[in-house]
């Protein structure tokens, strides 16, 4: 079990998971030769393969790839686990977890935490050269993160790294970012009290909140437990003015420091609707049998969770932790890891709401204002 290291930061939950209990800890020995080994072998494939027709696609070929992917596993198995840090929900970090393992024999550790106490984690970890995460799933403060983490040497941009998945024909590009590459996308919803709520007294859309019968039932998250909330209230503010915000605090709104106890009250009846919800967030609840479903208004934004690489030469499981990054970023793995109700994948965007709108890294800068208009 991996076990958190002292003088890290504190105060933070976490839950962590290891899939397996037995130990797959490569020798030190090992290390080095399982480091070079995929290049190696796929400077091998890329000799031996045919020679590329000039009609083909730019990119490396399907044998290449084929080749880089097996040194991959190979090196990846001899390290053993890949341990990554990681602000998707629960169900999902520990669900593509498993069927990592399940599918290469390695373990796969996790440590979830939400995207303000990771990124204060990551950049002390790595100050003091002791980074425990072999890969980043972030949510929230991706774009400082990222340019901080670039500048430091920390982080290598995803679109370099060699990932077979990335470079594949069949990776849609649209999500490759660059520096990271988007993994997932959380539309932001509304949860409601299935047992309280049915029918038509069920609010589709934001605004549907501002109807009197909601009066003293809306239970409000703390957008500041994470930057990624920002971009929601900074929807709704472009959309339908400060004027929203005023009338929305008339309700009698309850506010709560994060998600997890919103949703908590909410399922205990303690209100009708709790805002913002992920679908994971709430799926998870349902699970346990909370009376508590979701509605996905047709103008929202949402969670982009962010595929990430720490530098290569910085952590202790580099072919287990790309490893790792290439499965989540497949199309296998990816439609894994969002098999949660109201989550779009990223090879299947058939599902998003009509009106979505993307997260704007610049609301950042509009924190201090959004907050004040909700009360906080």
């Amino acid at each position: 079990m991996f076990k958190l290291k002292s003088g890290l930061l504190s105060g933070a939950v976490v839950a962590l998971f290891a899939v397996s209990a037995t130990s797959a800890l490569a020798q030190d020995s090992k290390g080095a030769a399982a480091k070079d080994a995929p290049k190696a072998a796929a400077r091998a494939a890329a000799k031996s393969a045919p020679a590329a027709k000039a009609s083909a696609p730019a990119g490396p070929s399907a044998a290449a790839l084929a080749a880089e992917h097996e040194a991959m596993v190979k090196a990846a198995k001899i390290e053993g686990e890949a341990i990554f840090y990681s602000t998707a929900i629960e169900s999902s970090s520990k669900r593509v977890a498993e069927a990592f393992f399940a599918k290469y024999g390695v373990v796969g550790k996790y440590l979830r935490i939400s995207s303000t106490p990771l990124v204060t984690r990551f950049f002390a970890e790595a100050d003091a050269g002791n980074l425990a995460t072999d890969f980043v799933l972030l949510a929230g403060s991706v774009k400082a993160f990222t340019e901080e983490g670039l500048k430091k040497g920390y982080i290598e941009s995803i679109d370099t790294a060699g990932l077979p998945a990335v470079q594949s024909a069949r990776f849609p590009k649209r999500f490759l970012t660059g520096p990271t590459a988007i993994s997932a996308i959380y539309p932001w919803l509304i949860a409601y009290n299935s047992a309280k709520l049915k029918g038509a007294d069920i609010p589709k859309e934001w605004i549907d909140l501002l109807n009197p019968k909601y009066k003293g039932q809306l239970l409000l998250v703390d957008p500041r437990v994470s930057e990624a909330y920002l971009d929601l209230w900074a929807l709704l503010q472009d959309t339908h003015g400060d004027s929203f915000y005023a009338k929305l605090n008339e309700q009698g709104v309850r506010r709560y420091p994060a998600g997890v106890p919103a949703y908590q009250a909410l399922g205990a009846g303690e209100g009708l609707v709790a805002m913002p919800a992920v679908p994971a967030g709430i799926q998870e609840l349902k699970d346990k049998g909370a009376p508590v479903d979701i509605s996905i208004p047709t103008l929202t934004t949402g969670l982009e969770m962010h595929a990430i690489l720490p530098a290569r030469g910085k952590i202790k499981h580099p072919n287990a932790g790309r490893l790792l990054a290439n499965y989540i970023l497949s199309e296998d793995g990816n439609k894994i890891f969002n098999d949660d109700k109201g989550t779009v994948a990223i090879y299947d965007t058939s599902t998003i709401p009509k009106r979505y709108s993307p997260p704007k890294p610049e609301n950042v800068n509009r924190k201090d204002a959004l907050t004040k208009l909700l009360g906080f």
